[in-house]
């Protein structure tokens, strides 16, 4: 009974982000004059900042972004709750007061990227090879402060955020010896 349960959850779960993928290209398609209707920026307004994951910059952009929230959920075992945890996080990005001491661009950002990378976080601690997959995070990261028109602190931020609350949902095994 309970492993029908979890099944059904899984499905559920795996849907959710099939669909959120599929809206995520989707609106991809649409070609929006003006990107600070949509994307986060120091002095938006609230309704960019609740949209801004769902649109991106072009087809390749949410491809990319989509394959990766598809790919979390699907291998490992991200419920509901925490995409919902990951979308909150990126969405009160403190963009406000880090544009003031950061050099933030000034450019509406748009993208799921700060959903995936809470996501990146979040199974930190659930991969088998730690070291290796922290290493070529770290990798990522730095691409995202190199590449133009990239937010690297969004990426810093929800991956920062995810890996906290590994840390604080993360079962933890006291060894003793005998």
């Amino acid at each position: 009974m309970q492993r029908e349960k979890e099944k059904i959850r899984r499905k559920k779960e795996k849907v959710t982000s099939l669909l959120l993928a599929v809206i995520v290209i989707a609106l991809s398609l649409l070609k929006l004059s003006d990107l600070h209707e949509v994307g986060i920026y120091a002095g938006g307004s609230w309704v960019g900042r609740c949209l801004y994951p769902f649109f991106h910059s072009g087809i390749i952009h949410a491809t990319l972004n989509a394959w990766c929230l598809i790919s979390l959920v699907f291998i490992y075992n991200i419920r509901l709750q925490r995409l919902i945890i990951a979308y909150i996080v990126g969405v009160t990005f403190p963009i406000e007061t880090l544009s003031q001491v950061l050099p933030i661009s000034a450019l509406p950002t748009v993208g799921l990227s700060g959903i995936v990378f809470f996501l990146f976080g979040s199974i930190s601690l659930e991969v088998r090879r730690k070291l290796y997959y922290q290493a070529w995070m770290v990798f990522y990261l730095i691409i995202g402060f190199v590449f133009p028109y990239t937010n690297g602190w969004l990426h810093l931020y929800c991956y920062l955020c995810g890996i906290l609350s590994s840390l604080l949902n993360y079962p933890i095994v006291i060894c003793r010896k005998k």
